[in-house]
C-alpha cells in the first residue's frame, strides 16, 4: 500500500472535520444569516416583496406581521399559514431587556406563545399562558454573562444562553374577520431596554456577513453554486459567529476538533491563510455535509410520515438540530408543538400534484392537539405555493369544510381543481410535501398513526 503523503493525509483529515463542521454549524449559520437579512434598512427590502409580507425591523425591535404568512412571505422556510408571526431580533451584549408578556385573561380561548430561541436554534424557553400569570407579565432577558439590576430582581429573569436571542411570538388567527382580535393581542407584547441599559447594535457578525445575506448559504441548496464558491463564505461566517456564540461546556471537545483544520473562533478568521490541502479537504466535508443535511429522510425506506419527536431541544443530536434548520428553520420544542412531514404517499411514491391523493382523518381519530392542528403543503422549493383560491392549510378552524357523516374528515389534494373544493388542498404540478403540525400535543402522539395520502384513479 503506498504511503499517503502529508498533503493527502491533511486533506483527508480536513475533510472529516469539513463535514462535522457543517452539521455542527449550519443553524449557526442560518440564524446569522437571517438576522443579517431581516434587520437590513427597509430600503434593502426584498424586490418584489408586498407591503407586510417580510419581517423585518431594526435590532431589539418588534415586528408585528399583520397577517398570516402566504406564498408572498420568503424570509424563513417552512412558515405556518394560521398564526401572526412577532419577532424581533435581540442582542443582549449590551444589557438586559424586558419583554411583556400580553394577558391571557383578556383573550380567552386564544392560543399565543413567545419562543426564544439561542443563536444554535436551540427554543430554550416558551413564555405564554401555561407559564405567565394570566394578567400578563414582564420578564428580564439577561445575556449569558449579563448582570440582572437589583431594581429589576422582583422579576422573573431568562437567562439566554446566547447574547444573540431571536423571538419568533406566534399568535392563532383565522380568516380576515379574525384578524383585528388577533392584532390587539399582539399589541400588547412589549420589547424595551432595562433601565439604564444601551442597547447594542447588530453583533459584529452579523455586519461583516461574508456574501450576500440573500444567498450566501441557500446557494448550497437552491442555486447550485459549486461548492468552491459556497465553502469559503460558510466557513468565514462560521468562525465569525463563534467568535461571538462559542456553544455549550459540552461542545468544547468538537469545537476543539475543528481547529485541527484552522476553524478557529475568531472574528479575524481568514480562508485565505489556509494551506492548499486544508482548504480542499474542507469544500469536499461541506459538500458532503450538504448532501446530509439536505436529504429528505434519513431512513433507507421511504415512509408516508415522518414524525418529528424531539424538535426544538437537540442536545448533542446535532444531524437533527441541522436537518430541522435546514426544512423549518425555528421549530418549537416537542412540549410546546409536534410536527409530522409528509414527501411519499401510501405506496412510497414521491407526492406529486400531477396525481391527485385523498387523506381521511376518521372521527375518533383526528389530530391528537390540545391548541390547534392543521396540514400545511409546500412547493419544492420549501415555501408555500400560490394557487386560486388561497388556500395553504386545512386544519381544525378552517371554514366551509364538509365532513362525514359519521364526523370523519377527506381533504383532496392535488393540482388539478376538483368540482367541489371545500375539501381541497391546491398543490403545484410536481413536487410538494406537507406538515402537520399539532400545538399542545396530547399524551401519545409519537406513537400516533398518521393516515397515508392515497393515490387516487381518475
Amino acid at each position: 500500500m503506498t504511503p499517503s503523503s502529508p498533503d493527502q493525509v491533511r486533506q483527508s483529515l480536513a475533510h472529516s472535520i469539513g463535514l462535522s463542521a457543517f452539521i455542527y454549524g449550519y443553524p449557526l449559520t442560518e440564524t446569522y444569516r437571517t438576522c443579517r437579512m431581516q434587520t437590513e434598512p427597509r430600503a434593502s427590502r426584498r424586490p418584489g416583496a408586498s407591503a407586510g409580507s417580510d419581517v423585518r425591523s431594526p435590532m431589539n425591535k418588534l415586528h408585528h406581521a399583520p397577517r398570516p404568512s402566504t406564498h408572498e412571505d420568503r424570509d424563513v422556510v417552512t412558515p405556518a399559514n394560521d398564526l401572526l408571526y412577532t419577532m424581533a431580533w435581540v442582542h443582549l451584549a449590551g444589557g438586559p431587556m424586558l419583554l411583556t408578556v400580553p394577558s391571557s385573561a383578556r383573550h380567552p380561548g386564544r392560543y399565543f406563545v413567545l419562543p426564544l430561541y439561542d443563536a444554535y436554534t436551540e427554543n430554550f424557553e416558551n413564555l405564554g399562558p401555561r407559564n405567565c400569570a394570566p394578567e400578563g407579565e414582564t420578564v428580564v432577558l439577561v445575556g449569558p454573562d449579563g448582570q440582572v439590576p437589583q431594581s429589576l430582581s422582583s422579576l422573573r429573569v431568562v437567562r439566554c444562553p446566547t447574547n444573540l436571542v431571536w423571538l419568533i411570538g406566534r399568535i392563532l388567527a383565522g380568516d380576515s374577520s379574525d384578524w383585528p382580535a388577533a392584532r390587539a393581542l399582539q399589541a400588547e407584547i412589549r420589547l424595551e431596554p432595562a433601565p439604564g441599559t444601551q442597547p447594542c447594535g447588530r453583533p459584529a457578525a452579523v455586519e461583516h456577513w461574508s456574501g450576500e445575506p440573500l444567498d450566501a448559504m441557500a446557494a448550497a441548496f437552491e442555486k447550485g453554486e459549486p461548492p468552491e464558491q459556497v465553502a469559503p463564505r460558510f466557513f468565514t461566517n462560521l468562525c465569525h459567529a463563534l467568535a461571538e456564540a462559542p456553544g455549550r461546556v459540552e461542545d468544547r471537545g468538537l469545537l476543539a476538533w475543528l481547529r485541527h483544520a484552522g476553524l478557529l473562533a475568531d472574528a479575524a478568521f481568514s480562508w485565505d491563510a489556509l494551506d492548499e490541502p486544508t482548504r480542499k479537504g474542507l469544500i469536499q466535508g461541506f459538500a458532503d455535509g450538504v448532501q446530509v443535511v439536505a436529504a429528505v429522510t434519513p431512513n433507507q425506506r421511504p415512509r408516508p410520515w415522518s414524525m418529528a419527536a424531539h424538535t426544538g431541544r437537540y442536545a448533542s443530536n446535532f444531524l437533527l438540530r441541522a436537518r430541522t434548520a435546514y426544512l423549518g428553520l425555528g421549530a418549537l420544542a416537542t412540549q410546546e408543538a409536534i410536527y409530522a412531514a409528509s414527501h411519499y404517499d401510501a405506496v412510497q411514491q414521491p407526492l406529486d400534484g400531477r396525481q391527485r391523493y385523498r387523506i381521511r382523518f376518521e372521527a375518533d381519530d383526528l389530530p391528537p392537539a390540545d391548541a390547534f392542528w392543521s396540514v400545511t403543503l409546500y412547493d419544492s422549493d420549501r415555501f408555500l405555493y400560490a394557487n386560486e383560491i388561497m388556500r395553504h392549510a386545512i386544519g381544525d378552524r378552517t371554514p366551509g369544510l364538509k365532513l362525514g357523516a359519521d364526523g370523519s374528515l377527506e381533504m383532496e389534494i392535488s393540482h388539478a381543481r376538483p368540482a367541489d373544493t371545500a375539501n381541497w388542498l391546491p398543490a403545484p404540478a410536481g413536487r410538494f410535501y406537507l406538515i402537520l403540525r399539532m400545538y399542545h400535543p396530547r399524551e401519545g402522539v409519537p406513537s400516533w398513526r398518521i393516515p397515508a395520502l392515497q393515490p387516487l384513479q381518475d
